[in-house]
């Protein structure tokens, strides 16, 4: 379940952490669980990622009543947040044995017929489940969810207006509603079960509350619209949580990716060169990354490469390594700096590991000994940061037969096809994604599973239901891609907003 729930949180996320977990309280309901201004204070600094402020003031709060089980749960949140973020092993290794401490704090709780105590259990089973799952305890990290599943919906049988339960179940119902076939046996196994439509539903629910919960909700509401749903192309939701709160370093990463998601590098870089900043923000090199990334779309090579290596130097994780040796070796292949590419290419098998999708596919590459074509590897990049014009110049000076290699002509066609559809030029998209399938027999590679999945959103769109399950289903088809769990679980998640 590692590689599924990396693919979720990455798109993702991997800032997303924060989001997912946090779940305050609205108002004072007993001594033993009630926020004081401080903790509220200590809320809001983690959420814009000012971990170390946020400790401070749960300390001195933990002092004047240690006894307050909502510092006990903001303690662990802050915690798992960074680790999370973080991804640094050697702190991890140090901070697991805190868990039990922290839910020991709870179990001594006098207050145990409160709807904040199983909440509370939950919760900080929940985040550690997330950062197990993040250094590789799949097992430990299976079994938490589990429990905190559990306790989330005895707390919603015995307290159904309680709202911070239907923010948690609401989340755990889209991704384990959306979960991937290959995991399906491990899921019920387990008894796990979720459904999509119910966590939305409960997610909007919390999200139009006048809680202190409805920024969080709204997020991860945000979130699954669109990485998993496909929905809200306009970006409304974060652009007015990033424009309110413009301190919030997590809401101004999360704007500019879901910026470079739709395609619009240019205006995904005006907002991350303007990034907060400051002693107080937690290190998140994800920045350096994505600003490499939006670079290296619009054709700035050389920029790229400073913070691509910025991100190298100040990450502690081994997740994306692979993917950013691979760009840094673009940075260089592209700009006919061809030796010092090789030198790149040549590390990345060696570097990180295979859990993220982008490093799959990274490492897959290299390993084939298959060098990317340099029109093609420029097509993509510029489709994927939306400069149309200068991607369809180049496309329009190749030619099929420009290719000998039985992937880059599949690829030609696939480039084709993207480009045509998200420059609005939908007929030709078709025409195009429908020759990828047809050529691919007997590959492995993602154009085709890709070209099945945008097929499907695209009669889906056009209200053509019977042909969108049929691609849907046909991109669910194909098995042993490096981007086989996200493409499942996106075709699965069109298939039940169909039903």
């Amino acid at each position: 379940m590692n590689s599924y729930l990396h693919k979720i949180i990455k798109r993702v996320c991997l800032s997303i952490h924060p989001f997912l977990l946090f779940t305050f309280l609205s108002f004072q309901s007993s001594a033993s669980f009630y926020y004081t201004p401080a903790l509220e204070k200590a809320y809001k600094d983690i959420l814009e990622l000012k971990i170390e402020p946020a400790k401070q003031l749960i300390s001195i709060e933990q002092i004047k009543d240690p006894s307050n089980g909502i510092a006990v749960y903001l303690q662990s949140l802050a915690e798992t947040s960074e680790l999370f973020l973080s991804e640094d092993i050697p702190k991890y290794q140090i901070a697991k044995s805190s868990e039990a401490a922290y839910l020991k704090a709870i179990g001594n709780n006098d207050q145990k017929t409160s709807p904040y105590y199983k909440f509370c259990m939950a919760e900080i089973k929940l985040q550690w489940a997330f950062a197990k799952m993040k250094f590789g305890d799949e097992v430990g990290a299976v079994l938490e969810c589990k429990q905190s599943l559990s306790l989330l919906n005895e707390n919603l049988q015995r307290y159904p207006t309680f709202v911070p339960t239907k923010k948690s179940l609401g989340l755990l119902n889209i991704v384990l509603g959306s979960i991937p076939s290959s995991y399906s046996w491990l899921a019920s196994t387990l008894g796990f079960s979720g459904n999509v439509d119910t966590g939305m539903n409960m997610l909007e629910e919390v999200a139009g509350s006048k809680t202190i919960f409805y920024q969080e909700a709204l997020m991860m509401k945000i979130l699954a619209e669109q990485y998993i749903l496909n929905k809200d192309e306009k970006m409304i939701g974060i652009k007015q949580l990033h424009d309110q709160h413009p301190s919030n370093l997590l809401y101004t990463y999360l704007y500019a990716a879901i910026l470079s998601k739709h395609s619009q590098s240019e205006t995904a870089l005006l907002i991350i060169r303007h990034v907060p900043s400051g002693e107080d923000y937690l290190k998140f090199p994800f920045i350096d990354y994505l600003h490499g990334d939006l670079l290296l779309q619009n054709g700035n090579y050389v920029a790229s490469r400073i913070y691509f290596n910025k991100f190298l130097l100040n990450f502690k994780g081994k997740n994306l390594l692979k993917d950013t040796y691979y760009k840094l070796f673009l940075s260089y292949w592209l700009n006919n700096e061809d030796a010092a590419a090789m030198t790149y290419w040549r590390l990345i098998p060696t570097l990180g590991q295979t859990v993220y999708e982008s490093d799959k596919y990274a490492n897959k590459i290299a390993l084939s000994n298959e060098l990317p074509d340099k029109k093609l590897a420029m097509i993509r990049l510029f489709t994927d940061g939306g400069l149309y014009t200068k991607a369809l110049a180049i496309l329009n000076e190749t030619n099929i037969s420009d290719f000998y290699l039985k992937k880059d002509k599949i690829e030609y066609y696939y480039r084709a096809a993207r480009l045509y559809h998200k420059s609005g030029r939908i007929h030709e998209g078709i025409e195009y994604y429908k020759k990828v399938i047809s050529v691919s027999n007997g590959t492995n590679y993602y154009f085709a599973p890709n070209s099945a999945l945008q097929l499907g959103y695209i009669y889906q769109q056009l209200a053509n239901k019977e042909l969108a399950v049929y691609y849907f289903n046909m991109a669910i088809s194909y098995k042993n891609h490096e981007y086989e769990n996200s493409i499942e679980q996106k075709a699965k998640a069109g298939l039940n907003q169909l039903k």
